[in-house]
């Protein structure tokens, strides 16, 4: 029975607070994406790191670990302009 419970929470949390997350964690995606870290530095293995944990969430919350990706490349141009 607590086992049940147990998911249930965890889906209402999906439905409840999952869309906010989600929101925060594309705007953090988004920005370390575009971090000017060069490649093969601490900075960047970390960023790439927390890309991954992103996606881990991302699949945690949707089933889709894909979530993410392409949408900062659909969401604003190369000079930070919105794409229509």
């Amino acid at each position: 029975m607590s086992r049940l419970r147990k998911s249930l929470s965890v889906a209402l949390f999906r439905k409840i607070e999952g869309p906010e997350i989600l929101k925060a964690l594309e705007v953090a995606r988004r920005k370390l994406s575009v971090a000017p870290f060069p490649l093969g530095t601490p900075d960047k293995l970390t960023a790439n790191d927390l890309i991954s944990r992103i996606d881990d969430m991302a699949e945690l919350l949707t089933g889709d670990r894909t979530h993410f990706q392409g949408k900062s490349h659909r969401a604003s141009s190369h000079y930070g302009g919105k794409v229509h």
